[in-house]
């Protein structure tokens, strides 16, 4: 049997995602220390959990039981943080799962989504792999969002979804309240993605 063969045509010939590198790659390719290594590009802590978080983690009771798989305690903790409720919130195992669920949940084969690059990966990857059409507005010279493009793309594309990065990864732009209002009025879905919103101040 010829396992190639039995791979979906679509999926066999796109072109691979590439990762981000973890430490010890980067610094062999650097000839420099782990140590002497800071990612943010993907919005990961450098220094490691804070003394209390790692105490609570080893007095977790039942850690070798799968979790809630709704994330319960995660979601309320969150609701109580953000004012969102609860109802409203999922968890997932990073941004790449969500970006998968929501496009798993709207998009089928053929259907349209808009995109605004440069901006992270994920978006036009699994478009890919969902078999989506994959609809770009570039961003302008100063990577700002081409907001009457997108608006042009989805009167003319009738999109299921829009991913907006906010602050844009990798570039950092952000997206004025205004804008985003005018996004929120078209008539598709509107993801907002705001994975490095902490790096945004206020």
């Amino acid at each position: 049997m010829n396992l190639q063969a039995m791979i979906r045509p679509d999926v066999a010939t796109m072109a691979p995602y590439t990762p981000v590198q973890p430490f010890e790659v980067l610094a062999a390719r650097l000839n420099r220390s782990p140590a002497e290594i800071v990612k943010l590009d993907a919005n990961e802590n450098p220094y490691g959990p804070p003394a209390g978080v790692a105490r609570a983690l080893a007095s977790m009771r039942y850690a070798h039981i799968y979790p809630d798989p709704e994330s319960r305690a995660l979601r309320e903790a969150l609701a109580d943080f953000t004012g969102v409720p609860a109802e409203y919130l999922l968890a997932g195992a990073g941004a790449d799962e969500l970006i998968d669920l929501t496009m798993r949940l709207f998009v089928a084969p053929g259907d349209a989504l808009v995109n605004c690059p440069p901006t992270f990966g994920m978006y036009a990857f699994d478009a890919a792999v969902c078999g989506a059409t994959l609809v770009s507005v570039p961003r302008r010279a100063d990577f700002s969002l081409d907001v009457d493009g997108v608006e042009a793309a989805v009167a003319r594309h009738a999109p299921k979804l829009l991913f907006v990065a906010c602050p844009n990864n990798p570039d950092g732009g952000w997206l004025a309240d205004a804008d985003l209002a005018r996004l929120l009025a078209l008539p598709t879905v509107v993801v907002l993605d705001e994975a490095y919103v902490e790096f945004a101040g206020s």
